[in-house]
C-alpha cells in the first residue's frame, strides 16, 4: 500500500458521490428550510383552532359566481374577510423591530401556493382596499406566475399576513409555522358536512377548520383568540356587503 493509496481513500471518504435518493438542500428548498427553522426557533408560537360554520360561504360563493359568471376561489374570500379583520385588528397586523413592536400601515396578505419549485407565498397587496373581484382577479395571477416560476421579486415580498389553506388535501387542522417577520399566519381546513345543533335540531352544516397560529411575542393569547373568533364570524355572516365586483 503505497502512501498515494491512502491519500486518495482519505479524499474519498471526505467527499462521497451524492446518493440518487437525497434531495439538495440549495436554491428555493434551502430558503424555505432556513426561513422556517429560524421562524420556529426564535418564535414562541402558539396555535389556536377553531371551526366555522361556513355554509352561508358556500352559499354566496354559488351566487356570485353565477351573478359574475366567473370562477371565484374560496382563497380570494377568506383573503378579503381577513383583511376585514386585520383593519378591525391591527396589532394581529405588526412585526417586531429594534425598536419594538411596529404596526404595519399596509395590510398585504400573502397565501401559500404549493408549486412544483416548492412552497412560494406570492402577496396581495393593500388587501383592505380591493374589492372580492379585484383580490380574485389578483390571486389567479399571482398563482399562475408564481407556479411558472415568473413571480417578479416584489410579488413575493412585503407580506403582513400569511394564509395557507390545505383543505384541498382534505385536511382539517394544522399548525401552520408563522412566516417571518410577521406576526400571523392562518390555516384553513377543509369544508365538510357535518351534523351540528342549531335552534335545538341537529342540522347537517358547511363546516370549515381554522388553525391561527402567532408569535406570542407580539399578542396574547387572549386577543389572537378575539381575532380568530372575528375571523370565524365573517365566514358565518358572510353576506353581499363588501364583497361587491369593484370598489374598495
Amino acid at each position: 500500500v503505497m502512501r498515494r493509496d491512502v491519500e486518495k481513500a482519505v479524499q474519498g471518504f471526505a467527499h462521497p458521490a451524492p446518493s440518487p435518493d437525497i434531495a439538495s438542500l440549495k436554491g428555493l428548498r434551502g430558503i424555505i428550510a432556513a426561513r422556517l427553522s429560524g421562524s420556529w426557533i426564535e418564535r414562541p408560537q402558539v396555535t389556536l383552532t377553531t371551526e366555522a360554520d361556513a355554509t352561508s360561504l358556500v352559499e354566496m360563493r354559488k351566487q356570485i359566481q353565477e351573478e359574475w359568471g366567473v370562477k371565484v376561489s374560496y382563497n380570494a374570500f377568506l383573503v378579503k374577510l381577513a383583511a376585514k379583520a386585520l383593519k378591525e385588528f391591527p396589532y394581529m397586523n405588526s412585526q417586531l423591530t429594534p425598536a419594538g413592536i411596529k404596526i404595519q400601515p399596509e395590510i398585504n396578505i400573502g397565501l401559500a401556493v404549493d408549486t412544483e419549485r416548492g412552497l412560494m407565498v406570492p402577496v396581495v397587496r393593500r388587501a383592505d382596499k380591493k374589492s372580492l373581484y379585484e383580490i380574485n382577479e389578483d390571486l389567479q395571477g399571482l398563482a399562475q406566475r408564481a407556479a411558472d416560476g415568473r413571480s417578479l421579486p416584489d410579488e413575493l415580498s412585503g407580506g403582513t399576513f400569511t394564509i395557507t389553506n390545505l383543505g384541498v388535501f382534505e385536511i382539517d387542522a394544522f399548525t401552520p409555522i408563522v412566516n417571518p417577520p410577521e406576526c400571523a399566519i392562518l390555516g384553513v381546513g377543509r369544508i365538510v358536512s357535518k351534523p351540528v345543533g342549531l335552534n335545538g335540531q341537529v342540522v347537517l352544516r358547511e363546516m370549515m377548520g381554522l388553525s391561527l397560529s402567532f408569535d406570542h411575542r407580539l399578542v396574547d393569547g387572549a386577543p389572537a383568540a378575539r381575532f380568530l373568533q372575528r375571523i370565524k364570524t365573517l365566514i358565518e355572516r358572510c353576506s353581499l356587503m363588501g364583497l361587491e365586483r369593484q370598489g374598495g
